[in-house]
């Protein structure tokens, strides 16, 4: 009978040993985290790990946005040129 193959297993996430940065927050900013945090149910670090994280993937997402958009005028151009009598 063909033996199981082992489990691949997760890093863990070990704070001790995560990268660290510190962070010069303006006036006002810490509240306003720790009232996001708190509405979303996350440590104030996971709150802002959660924003970093998704402001990094929405300009992805814009970026591809931008290149369809620019395919998408290349190909209009070409239709409106072959449309012209």
């Amino acid at each position: 009978m063909p033996s199981k193959p082992e489990p691949t297993l997760m890093p863990s996430y070990n704070s001790r040993t995560a990268d660290k940065f510190v962070v010069r927050l303006p006036d006002g900013l810490r509240e306003r985290i720790n009232e996001a945090a708190g509405n979303n149910h996350r440590s104030m670090n996971s709150e802002i790990i959660a924003r970093i994280d998704g402001s990094l993937d929405l300009e992805r997402k814009y970026e591809e946005m931008r290149k369809l958009n620019s395919f998408l005028n290349q190909k209009i151009a070409i239709l409106e040129a072959a449309a012209q009598p």
